[in-house]
């Protein structure tokens, strides 16, 4: 009987070990990382000007500078904070009042993210949705390619999800030069696949949108000139 009973534990804790072990699975923003957003636009039409949209803004603003290794992801779990969906990030939002809400207050405050402040915008953006309640929201406008200018979409893809991390140090996308030597080399296009053989980017978990890598490769494809 005895002997029953310490199988049957070990297979339960077998179990457990596998179980915490499983890898964190790929979050392609745009998806709302996988905690059901409410599309608060009919497909075709444009976003509201006075709305702030989670999934469009929010989520990969929150993912590439607070949720990178070794500070909110969810291996690191710094403090036991985890900010990588719109589930975990309301942990540290009191929906309605951005200032009683702690990611925004360690971030207006400057203790977040640790590579650098969040522009006065990105800011007033956390600020904005979360006074608009803290929706899991999104504006599925469609995907418009028409433009794909580097002064533009471009440059403004790179903000959002990847000059968090690289505004210093060996790896620069903080200017045009520095961008065209990466694409030159293959390093951006490797990256943002995630290629074997290339640091994924914006993280190992996290891809960009569908829309955001087919702009990329408009601009790549037609010569990726400094327009």
């Amino acid at each position: 009987m005895l002997k029953r009973i310490f199988v049957f534990l070990l297979i339960v804790a077998s179990s457990a070990a596998f179980i915490g072990c499983e890898h964190q699975p790929k979050v392609k923003l745009g998806t709302g990382n996988n905690n059901t957003p409410i599309d608060s636009t009919k497909n075709g039409t444009n976003c509201s000007p006075d709305t702030v949209y989670f999934v469009n803004e929010i989520l990969p603003m929150i993912t590439s500078n607070c949720a990178q290794a070794g500070c909110h992801d969810n291996i690191t779990q710094a403090e036991g904070v985890i900010l990588d969906s719109y589930n975990n990030i309301m942990r540290e939002v009191r929906s309605g009042n951005a200032n009683f809400s702690s990611l925004y207050r360690e971030i207006a405050n400057g203790n977040m993210p640790p590579a650098g402040s969040m522009t006065q915008e990105q800011m007033d953006k956390i600020k904005k949705w979360i006074n608009q309640g803290a929706k899991n929201n999104y504006c599925n406008s469609g995907c418009d390619t028409t433009l794909f200018t580097f002064s533009g979409p471009i440059t403004k893809i790179i903000n959002t999800n990847c000059i968090a991390c690289h505004q210093s140090g060996t790896v620069l996308l903080n200017s045009y030069a520095s961008v065209k030597a990466l694409v030159d080399n293959g390093r951006f296009s490797g990256a943002i696949k995630h290629q074997s053989g290339f640091q994924p980017m914006p993280s190992p978990y996290i891809t960009l949108s569908d829309c955001d890598m087919k702009k990329i490769a408009k601009w790549i494809n037609a010569g990726a000139q400094n327009n």
